[in-house]
């Protein structure tokens, strides 16, 4: 099923054919972020109750971050595409890594805001930094899910209640997990894979075919079978085979041979072996 989505936010950032496009001179240098730092993380609904922001509460069903508005002014001077980031818990860098994009640029310097789900996934808490720098990643073409539970897949309109999920997202990144909620029931659906539009010439998949674009795209959504419907995994054959063979040849044994041989204590042991060691001096 093919869903069209087309992030409104976006387009406060990152409109078609603006000037803030990425081009390939910038993207080009070196494989370098065109800016990085490291912030500290604390969670949006955190903030949006310290500084009585309600209207941030609908904020957390993506994973777009906030972040200072001094980033902003530092890429937008120069020219560089503000709509793309990569944030790194330097803690754990083979799964703590995220691709993601903007939700605003009004945090706090040296700060950034994330959904505390993201926060979770990512493995840091309130207060700890996080690497982030700019990316660039592919548009959307398709993206495989297994949900955790099949009551998602019982949902009539499941497809359109993760579309409207996907619309606060800015991307998606293989091997995460993607919160859905309807009403107050939470469900969770692993990202299994990703497909990319082909890059245009010149440009570079900072993420190596883990992360897709979804603004201004049509996505192809695929659901793989939820984890509670998936058998247990089959031995394989030479598995098999070795334990019928073992069987088999149990059967084929006496029974007494079958039974396991008496162990011997220590001392049982010493006493027979020194009553030998006697009887063969006395000889």
């Amino acid at each position: 099923m093919k869903v069209a989505l087309l992030l409104g936010v976006a387009l406060a950032f990152d409109e078609p054919g603006s000037s803030h496009a990425p081009s390939s001179a910038s993207l080009q240098r070196k494989h370098r972020p065109l800016w990085q730092a490291r912030l500290s993380t604390y969670s949006i609904s955190s903030v949006a109750r310290r500084d009585g922001r309600s209207d941030w509460n609908e904020m957390t069903q993506g994973n777009k971050i906030v972040l200072p508005a001094s980033v902003r002014e530092y890429l937008e001077k120069r020219g560089f595409p503000i709509t793309q980031f990569q944030i790194v818990n330097p803690e754990r860098k083979g799964s703590g890594r995220l691709f993601t994009g903007p939700l605003d640029f009004c945090a706090g310097d040296g700060e950034c805001y994330l959904p505390s789900w993201v926060m979770k996934q990512l493995g840091v808490a309130e207060g700890e930094l996080c690497s982030v720098a700019t990316a660039y990643f592919p548009k959307a073409s398709s993206a495989k899910f297994q949900p955790h539970s099949s009551k998602f897949l019982d949902i009539s309109d499941h497809y359109m209640l993760l579309m409207r999920t996907l619309e606060h997202f800015a991307a998606l990144t293989a091997g995460t997990t993607v919160r859905v909620t309807d009403g107050r029931q939470v469900y969770n659906l692993d990202v299994l894979e990703v497909g990319a539009k082909q890059l245009a010439a010149g440009q570079r998949d900072d993420s190596r075919g883990k992360a897709v674009d979804l603004s201004y795209t049509e996505i192809s959504l695929d659901f793989e079978s939820p984890k509670d419907q998936q058998k247990p995994p089959r031995l394989g054959a030479t598995a098999a085979a070795s334990s019928a063979v073992a069987a088999e040849a149990k059967q084929e044994m006496p029974k007494d041979e079958q039974k396991p041989p008496r162990l011997r204590a220590k001392g049982e042991a010493k006493g027979e072996a020194k009553g030998e060691a006697k009887g063969e001096a006395k000889g």
